[in-house]
């Protein structure tokens, strides 16, 4: 199934520059005097889903209404300013003040109002034990102790690991804790002793591509804190390549502070390909980071 929204406007030549130059719309085709009519489509990038704007016919545009909203997920602040800056209009006040809070609201010439959305899409999860409202999504997570093979873990364990000899190595030290739904296996998180025994390490970490971005990560260091403080560890600490941007922001959301740098330790002496980058920023460097478990924050 895809979805076509189509909408009549008297300002079509003006309303189709709003979408495409400014939205950020692909073009996709139209017609000119087909039983009357002019048309043009546009694509949600990414989405399969087109807005269709036609003029002429037998019947006016339609009014616009304060709570009739076009919500577009853009994906992050830096996609949301750039389209406001192609826009040069400011944005009004939303009539609901969910939107108010999770997005930018701006009307187009015709006075319809679009919300850009700084963040994703994606229905969140709902963690066993947890409420989640009527008008929610959700897909329901359990976090458990994981005592089977490791191997069969190993294509979680390779997301966050692009060395198989370091891998072989740790694979199946440790204890691991899952993020499930129903039979599936949505994440884990490994954590080894590390010859202190204060500290406690995450030695592989990872979410399934699909599933990131709705709670399950952070959930994960949870549990990893909650166990450490049972077994009286006063320290996590982890390791991630300071090639790795999303990594390190995500530790240090989450309460984690820069500890060391580990220079040259992604070789290919250890399993590493030594072209590889993140970013096109080379994978050469290991930063270390840690938190405090054995205090409150």
């Amino acid at each position: 199934m895809q979805l076509r929204v189509a909408r009549h406007t008297e300002r079509l030549d003006e309303v189709a520059r709003f979408y495409r130059d400014g939205i950020g719309l692909i073009p996709i085709g139209g017609f000119h005097d087909h039983d009357g009519y002019d048309g043009v489509f546009l694509e949600v990038e990414g989405s399969g889903a087109h807005i269709e704007l036609t003029a002429r016919g037998e019947h006016g545009a339609p009014a616009p209404h304060p709570e009739s909203l076009l919500v577009l997920y853009l994906g992050d602040d830096e996609a949301v300013q750039a389209a406001a800056a192609r826009l040069g209009v400011d944005p009004v006040r939303s009539a609901n003040p969910y939107w108010a809070e999770h997005g930018v609201t701006f009307q187009d010439p015709d006075g319809f109002r679009v919300v850009l959305v700084p963040e994703r899409w994606e229905p969140r999860v709902q963690f066993v034990g947890e409420s989640v409202g009527p008008s929610q999504t959700a897909i329901p997570v359990r976090i458990e102790h994981y005592a089977g093979p490791r191997d069969d873990l190993r294509s979680l364990f390779e997301l966050a690991e692009d060395s198989s000899t370091r891998l072989n190595s740790y694979i199946d030290s440790g204890q691991v804790v899952v993020a499930t739904s129903g039979d599936r296996l949505l994440g884990h998180l490994q954590m080894t002793d590390t010859g202190n025994p204060g500290e406690i390490e995450i030695k592989n970490m990872a979410v399934l591509a699909a599933h990131r971005r709705r709670g399950i990560g952070r959930t994960l260091i949870a549990a990893a804190i909650e166990l450490a403080r049972e077994q009286a560890r006063s320290t996590i600490r982890v390791a991630t390549a300071a090639a790795d941007i999303d990594n390190l922001r995500f530790y240090q959301r989450l309460g984690f502070r820069m500890r060391s740098i580990e220079r040259d330790a992604y070789t290919a002496a250890a399993g590493y390909d030594a072209k590889m980058t993140f970013d096109d920023i080379d994978l050469r460097d290991r930063v270390w980071l840690d938190r405090r478990v054995d205090v409150a924050g």
